[in-house]
C-alpha cells in the first residue's frame, strides 16, 4: 500500500534526492574497496577484465558525486534566492558529460 504525500515545496524534494544519492554514493565506494579486493586474488589472465569493471565503478561513483553536488548546490541558492538558480551548479560540474546531459534537459524546449 503506498502513501500520498500532500504537495510539497521542490526543495524538499531537492533535499530527499541529495540526500538519497549520498547514500548511494557512500554504497559505490565500498563496492569499490569489495572490488578491489577481488581484484588482488583474481588470476592474472583476468585482471584487465576486472580492471574494467573497477573503472566502471569509479565513473558510476564520479557520476553520483555530481549529481549529489549538483542537487546539493541548487539546494543551496534557493534558500538564498528563492529560485533555483542552476547555471553555477551546471558549471561546477566537472564530468563534462554529465554537465552536458543536465544543461540539455533543463533548457526550454521549443514547440
Amino acid at each position: 500500500m503506498s502513501e500520498t504525500l500532500a504537495p510539497i515545496g521542490v526543495e524538499t524534494v531537492l533535499e530527499a534526492i541529495s540526500t538519497e544519492m549520498s547514500i548511494a554514493a557512500v554504497a559505490c565506494g565500498h563496492l569499490d574497496v569489495a572490488l578491489g579486493k577481488i581484484l588482488e586474488v583474481v588470476p592474472a589472465e583476468h585482471r584487465l577484465a576486472v580492471m574494467h569493471e573497477l573503472h566502471m565503478v569509479d565513473m558510476l561513483a564520479q557520476h553520483i558525486t555530481a549529481i549529489t553536488d549538483f542537487t546539493g548546490r541548487v539546494l543551496h541558492e534557493s534558500h538564498h534566492t528563492g529560485r533555483l538558480e542552476v547555471n553555477d551548479a551546471l558549471n561546477a560540474i566537472t564530468l563534462g558529460d554529465v554537465a552536458a546531459r543536465l544543461r540539455a534537459s533543463l533548457e526550454p524546449k521549443a514547440d
